[in-house]
């Protein structure tokens, strides 16, 4: 039976939940929030009824209430055990510092399992259980006494949370082997951001190992699991081809784009690619609702653009600006969100080079971009990916990014010289599903007239690399 821990997301990794009647351990260092994990895990509790149990060898009661408060949550009914003061830890010189005494042990044990308000508790907190290992010299002892309390909650199919410093040894201490489970919360620098990731470093039972970003907001802790696991995904949709709504388009990508299939628009800045990206988000529009996740325009100038080179409003296309997300995480989050509660046909991300910058390494961001693949796959969803070349423009690179291998479908625009003026061309590098034109073609924007895509530019070679002549 599971106890879910009512941290959005977290159970999904979980997959369901705590084990009803076991310990874990959340472990992290000053400010990583610990105590807001544990204060959630019991508000969850109380919201289905349950007796919840706050044990602090750290924290007053006083200011646990107060953090509490500044998430808007009543704690009236969690019951309150302050060992500080019950024990009088940390002014007693003399208090558990060899414990050669049987009797001494025992009575500490008792200290915490005797308490009237275990009884039949459902739920229990126990912040700054590494007070203990401060004060005890003997680890033979230290885990005696962890080990005697755990067994007694667990006895008593209790879900218990215990909350420690973070050590160096992550996952070898004591306590790691007398837990169920254990998580590990870290603040991690990286690409000038400060990152909050939640690391689950074992467990008894099955949930998904590893680390996940998550973040703290008004109402507490929020985890951004990017699995696939534990989402409701519909069934897919019939893969019919989409048209762009430009037959010239359509006639370059072989057709028009598969349903369920990804797109990748690649170039340099200023070379039509989020054109490209509106002129097909409006011709879905007509029928069907499109998500445009854009993190460079607000959706005032997304609807300014619409309005200047299609004369056009969309009626069904929700925009989201993703400028304030904190990770890839949370952008992945968003995103599954809005697929379940809109049931979009077209979503697209403008431009994908931005999730490198809410990641910690790229290998997070490529991860997410390998999952959401993934899930629009198998909802028939079809999504279009922005990316900017950033390299020099002599270099040929189809993204910059090493992401090309995802692409069902890429568009690849770049500027050329023709006759002294310099002109935006594109064309289809890949078709997964079958053939394309193989040419490169002006694209042309004119105010309230759209895209102009011109005939195939075959009196020229070597456009793809730069350095290209018109052909003999």
């Amino acid at each position: 039976m599971k106890t879910t821990t009512g941290i959005p997301g977290l159970d999904i990794i979980l997959k369901g939940g705590l084990e009803k009647g076991t310990t874990h351990l959340v472990k992290g260092g000053p400010g990583s929030g610990k105590t807001i994990f544990g204060l959630q895990f019991l508000i969850e509790g109380l919201r289905r009824g349950e007796k919840c149990v706050y044990i602090t060898f750290d924290e007053s009661v006083d200011e646990i209430i107060y953090q509490a408060n500044s998430f808007g949550w009543d704690t009236k009914n969690i019951l309150f055990v302050d060992m500080l003061k019950k024990l009088d830890i940390y002014r007693s010189d003399a208090f558990f510092l060899d414990y050669d005494s049987r009797a001494e042990i025992i009575e500490f044990i008792d200290s915490v399992t005797k308490l009237d308000v275990i009884e039949n508790a459902d739920r229990v907190f126990i912040d700054g259980i590494g007070a203990i290992r401060d004060i005890v010299k003997d680890e033979a002892i230290y885990r005696r006494v962890l080990s005697s309390i755990i067994q007694y909650l667990n006895s008593r199919d209790t879900t218990t949370m215990i909350s420690s410093e973070k050590t160096d040894d992550i996952g070898k201490e004591i306590i790691s082997y007398v837990v169920s489970g254990e998580f590990h919360l870290e603040k991690v620098e990286a690409n000038g951001k400060i990152f909050r990731t939640i690391d689950v470093l074992k467990s008894r039972s099955d949930v998904v190992i590893g680390r996940h970003y998550f973040d703290i907001k008004d109402n507490g802790i929020v985890v951004y699991p990017i699995i696939l696991h534990g989402l409701e995904l519909n069934s897919i949709k019939d893969r019919l081809t989409l048209s762009t709504g430009n037959s010239e388009l359509d006639s370059m990508l072989g057709g028009g784009i598969l349903s369920g299939s990804k797109l990748i628009i690649s170039g340099k800045s200023g070379v039509g690619k989020t054109n490209l990206c509106l002129q097909i988000l409006m011709q879905n529009d007509f029928n069907n609702t499109g998500i445009l996740y854009t993190f460079k325009e607000s959706r005032e100038e997304i609807m300014q653009r619409y309005e200047d080179l299609f004369n056009y409003k969309p009626e069904r296309l929700v925009v989201k600006e993703c400028e304030d997300m904190s990770s890839v995480g949370e952008v992945y989050w968003n995103i599954i969100h809005d697929l379940k509660s809109h049931n979009p046909t077209i979503i697209a991300i403008d431009c994908v080079n931005t999730l490198s910058n809410l990641a910690i390494n790229s290998k997070d961001s490529i991860n997410m971009l390998r999952t959401l693949n993934r899930a629009t796959k198998k909802m028939g969803v079809t999504m279009l990916a922005v990316v900017e070349i950033t390299q020099e423009m002599d270099v040929f690179h189809l993204t910059g990014l090493g992401i090309s291998r995802f692409a069902d479908y890429l568009i690849y625009g770049r500027y050329i010289e023709k006759e002294g003026e310099l002109l935006k061309a594109i064309t289809v590098i890949k078709n997964r599903f079958g053939n394309h034109e193989r040419t490169f073609r002006i694209l042309d924007m004119k105010k309230g007239m759209g895209l102009k895509i011109e005939e195939p530019l075959k009196e020229y070679s070597g456009l793809l690399s730069g350095k290209y002549e018109k052909s003999a």
